[in-house]
């Protein structure tokens, strides 16, 4: 079907035979006349030369008084005429179309030409009205120049780009054998602005030919462009033009011209080209950069590649829309993607679709294993939770993250030592929101399949906050229904469906069979760890039979790896806080914690807290738990170790807080008296634990109620008093000063300690204790502490016992000196003493010695007055 173009029109010529010269001879609008002549001497190509091949075929582009654009078609021909002086005259055929009016056509320089060159055949110079320039729907650009655009790159294609990127840069001239006929020169100037956007044709200008040397003001010509300064000639023959005059833009354009032809095809990088008809000036600088961004939509990845290929940097949003590219290429997915994961969540989004690609899937892979090995857990739980999302709201599977999870699980296995947490179960896995029944196969089969690993996940999510809803949902996922006839299995990870089962039914362990913990020794414990760890540990310590097997697997089981030890397992379980448990269950607990060597917690959590406000105190809590513990020790299994045990307990029940010296409370002290009710040999773990907290702990904050308790337990345990008379000589020493008489009253209490037949190495340090605080002159100390307790003794039973006691007490400096060489400061500082003692009676000998001297002289002097007497006589 024909369509056509209104036009306006001008001839211009000479009255033949006449000296006028050349003017516009007929228009149309008349009023413009004027401005047609200008166009046409603006654009005239020059003056043919005989034998030239015509007509002349010039597009002349101007804007009009709306600012949109003018396209001129100019026809310079021959005629049949002739001026006054026998010249030939040419004649130039015009014709003007708005260029929105082209541009809605989308028809390209050869079809106007045709349309135009078929319409001139009707001007002349009685011809009134607007023309009408004819042309076919086939006569679209595309199909015009198909000769032109193979479907892969070809000599042809290069030598067009090449010519398309000069033209970018400014005018170019198309040189060559004179012989071509001018619509096959214009079907190569339209192929070379084909491969510009469209919306240049409003502004760029074209001829099929220029008089030799002549100055013309076209953008692309076919002639000789040495009368045009600044022109770029490009042979249009075998040899590709050179690219190395192109500036960066235009040979960045070049590039990529030719990179999406080879992808995309000839003919649908003209159509794209063809498409983009938004009026531009071919001579603005902006221009190169704004044809860049348009051949850029055609393939935002390809050119995201080339920029990244030059050295350009591209920003997150730029990578994400590239990566959006419909049908992208891998080889540009392989460049990307791994510059889109290390972006925002849009980035991810972006790449979510391709994840199943190999490039893709290998680039996410590496950052999710990398950010887990190095310890980025944040940035990796941040990307698998986005990449998860985008997914899903793409409405795409999890197969392919599931294979890449998989993939990182099985690397970081094989790269983490024996004993390392293996990042994806215990780091990444516990943050992320639990998956839904169904999806990530290949991850649920590794995590039943290896041997502990699901355990791993599964223990990392006890420590978050309130874990009991996040592990139901993890064990549904992992386990599927809960089944107790037919418990799924997990390798190495046995307790997980009874406790899934307890999760959602309250009876796991009722329907479990007994056999559950068969070949998993460590099973039980790991049951126990769950059951406290979500809220359910009464339900597990009070099943009937459980407490067996929990303590048969520690008693019982053969070596162990250190991941799937009984003892170590147990121990790591009652290292958490055992709140929620009832005083009947706290007391098996506790049972536990002696067991493993641990306090026990289960007493301080929940029997020894200080009751609230309008509640009743802690004598019930303590006689429920007295009572479940007793009953607990007389199995069969415990038997044999209940008095180490009920030792061990007592010992952390009456520890004492080192930074406030606060001892044990009413729960504690009243613990004790139960205990020391029952048969042997409990009443001598009671007498072991006391006699450690008296005579041991010398920071322990003695009040009035813990002296009653004291008194009133050794009214029953005599054996009590030696500790209790340690633990005066502790009390006076932690509260007296180096005075001489608190030194007598402290050696005082120091000999009836050991009267009371206090250990002697328990009271040398509780005396060696009150020598160092004083930082100076420790010897001194000591030596005053010795002397008055010597003489203590001495006067209690006699000066041979004294000696005695003092050397016991001398000995035990170097058993209890750890810290300090106090032996040192003792023997140095005595021997010191002695030294100046020898040195003083020394001295007093010599001046004896003196003064038997002058006795003897005196003597003699009164022996001979006396005789002289006698012999006057």
């Amino acid at each position: 079907m024909a369509s056509g173009l209104i036009a306006d029109w001008a001839l211009w010529g000479k009255v033949p035979r006449t000296t006028r010269g050349y003017e516009v001879l007929a228009a149309h609008p008349p009023d413009r006349s004027g401005e047609f002549n200008a166009a046409i001497q603006h654009w005239t190509p020059g003056t043919p030369s005989p034998g030239d091949r015509l007509p002349w075929i010039t597009i002349g582009c101007a804007p009009d008084s709306e600012g949109t654009g003018t396209v001129g078609v100019f026809l310079l021909d021959g005629s049949e005429d002739f001026d006054i002086s026998n010249r030939l005259i040419h004649r130039i055929s015009h014709f003007a179309v708005p260029y929105p009016h082209v541009r809605d056509t989308g028809i390209g320089w050869c079809a106007l030409a045709r349309a135009a060159v078929t319409t001139a055949e009707s001007l002349s110079e009685t011809r009134t009205g607007p023309a009408e320039l004819i042309f076919d729907d086939e006569d679209l650009l595309v199909n015009d120049i198909a000769g032109h655009i193979t479907p892969s790159v070809s000599a042809t294609t290069r030598w067009l780009a090449a010519a398309a990127a000069y033209l970018l840069d400014g005018p170019v001239a198309l040189t060559g054998n004179s012989g071509y006929e001018p619509f096959g020169v214009l079907r190569t100037l339209d192929s070379v602005a084909a491969l510009l956007p469209f919306g240049v044709r409003g502004t760029l200008s074209a001829a099929t030919s220029i008089s030799p040397g002549a100055q013309v003001p076209m953008r692309l010509f076919w002639g000789d462009p040495l009368g045009a300064p600044g022109v770029t000639g490009l042979p249009l023959s075998g040899e590709l033009p050179d690219l190395g005059g192109l500036s960066s833009q235009a040979r960045t354009y070049h590039d990529l011209l030719l990179k999406n032809w080879t992808k995309q095809g000839g003919t649908a990088v003209v159509r794209h080209l063809a498409d983009a008809r938004e009026p531009l000036d071919i001579a603005d600088p902006g221009t190169p950069g704004y044809a860049l961004d348009v051949l850029a939509r055609l393939d935002r990845a390809l050119a995201a590649v080339q920029d990244i290929d030059e050295g350009r940097t591209l920003g997150h949003e730029q990578i994400a829309l590239a990566v959006r590219t419909p049908q992208i290429g891998s080889a540009e997915l392989a460049v990307l993607a791994p510059l889109a994961l290390q972006g925002p969540e849009e980035s991810l989004a972006a790449v979510a679709p391709h994840l199943s690609e190999d490039g893709t899937s290998q680039a996410f892979r590496e950052q999710l294993r990398g950010d887990l090995l190095d310890g980025r857990t944040e940035a990796a739980l941040s990307s698998f939770e986005n990449m998860r999302a985008a997914r899903v709201r793409a409405g795409l599977d999890l197969d392919p993250l599931d294979q890449i999870l998989a993939g990182v699980m099985d690397e970081a296995l094989a790269t983490c030592a024996p004993h390392e947490p293996e990042p994806v179960t215990q780091s990444l896995l516990p943050g992320v929101v639990p998956f839904a029944a169904g999806s990530m196969d290949l991850t649920q089969s590794m995590l039943r399949q290896r041997a502990g690993l699901a355990s791993r996940l599964v223990r990392a999510l006890y420590d978050m906050s309130e874990p009991a809803a996040r592990v139901h949902a993890w064990l549904r996922w992992l386990c599927g229904e809960p089944d107790p006839r037919r418990p799924v299995e997990i390798a190495g990870s046995a307790e997980l469906p009874v406790l899934y089962s307890m999760l959602s039914t309250g009876t796991g362990l009722a329907g479990a069979a007994r056999k559950w913990t068969a070949g998993q020794p460590g099973a039980p414990a790991l049951l126990l760890e769950g059951a406290v760890a979500c809220g359910h540990g009464n339900e597990v310590l009070q099943h009937p039979g459980f407490l067996d097997t929990l303590i048969g697997s520690l008693f019982t089981a053969a070596v162990a790896p250190d991941d799937a030890d009984p003892g170590a397992l147990l121990q790591e379980a009652l290292a958490r806080r055992p709140d929620g448990l009832r005083p009947e269950t706290a007391a098996l607990w506790d049972v536990l914690c002696a067991l493993t060597g641990l306090p026990p917690s289960g007493f301080t959590t929940v029997v020894a807290t200080p009751p609230l406000p309008g509640t009743s105190g802690s004598e019930h809590r303590v006689t429920t738990y007295a009572t479940a513990l007793r009953a607990a020790l007389e199995g069969k299994l415990l038997r044999r170790h209940a008095g180490g045990i009920v030792r061990d307990l007592l010992a952390g029940v009456l520890a004492v807080d080192p930074a406030t010296g606060q001892g044990p409370g009413p729960a504690g002290r009243n613990l004790t008296l139960y205990v020391l009710d029952w048969s042997d040999p409990y009443p001598q773990s009671v007498l072991a634990a006391v006699h450690r907290l008296a005579a041991e702990t010398p920071h322990w904050d003695e009040t009035d109620r813990d002296t009653e308790w004291l008194t009133r337990l050794t009214g029953r345990l005599p054996a009590l008093r030696s500790a209790l008379a340690l633990r005066e000589v502790l009390r006076f020493a932690k509260q007296s000063s180096g005075t001489p008489e608190d030194c007598g009253t402290l050696a005082a209490h120091a000999c009836a300690a050991r009267r009371a037949e206090a250990d002697k190495d328990q009271l040398c340090a509780a005396l060696m204790a009150w020598a160092v605080r004083g930082q100076r002159q420790i010897g001194e100390r000591i030596l005053a502490v010795f002397n008055a307790y010597q003489t203590e003794w001495a006067l209690y039973a006699g000066a041979e016992r004294a000696v005695e006691e003092r050397a016991d007490l001398e000995n035990a400096i170097a058993r209890v000196d750890t810290d300090r060489p106090l032996l040192t400061y003792y023997c140095d500082h005595a021997t010191r003493l002695l030294a100046r003692q020898d040195t003083e009676a020394a001295d007093e000998i010599r001046q004896l010695q003196d003064r038997r001297s002058l006795w003897k002289v005196e003597m003699d002097r009164l022996r001979k007055l006396k005789a002289s007497g006698h012999t006057r006589t």
